[in-house]
């Protein structure tokens, strides 16, 4: 069984890509190897706009981060998880687990400037 997260985000794709680059650039054991972070995508798949409108947010673009790594992912998943949210910033994204509960920040972080 897979574990999934997705990142719904309000910045367009070229910028969310940005943000991934420098994501991975930073911390490539997180996510690299026990999480694998995949590239943005526009948020026109049939149910993109509908789903993350549910958790608060009007998407432009769409990225996940999947285990790769199921003996170490717990302990590193909050930090992790909370790094995305620092680097995008708590406005401009919304972290879920399988597209069914949001995981929420430990608080609230403006958009790191890349």
């Amino acid at each position: 069984m897979s574990i999934t997260y997705f990142g719904l985000c309000k910045l367009p794709v070229s910028e969310a890509q940005r943000r991934i680059a420098h994501i991975r650039r930073a911390n490539p054991e997180w996510f690299d190897v026990i999480l694998l972070l995949y590239d943005a995508r526009p948020a026109t798949g049939p149910f993109d706009r509908e789903l993350a409108l549910e958790f608060g947010v009007e998407p432009q673009s769409i990225f996940t981060l999947a285990v790769n790594d199921k003996e170490r992912f717990s302990a590193i998943l909050r930090d992790a998880l909370e790094f995305v949210y620092e680097v995008f910033g708590t406005d401009d994204l919304v972290i879920t687990h399988e597209l069914e509960l949001v995981h929420p920040p430990r608080q609230v972080h403006p958009p790191l400037k890349i």
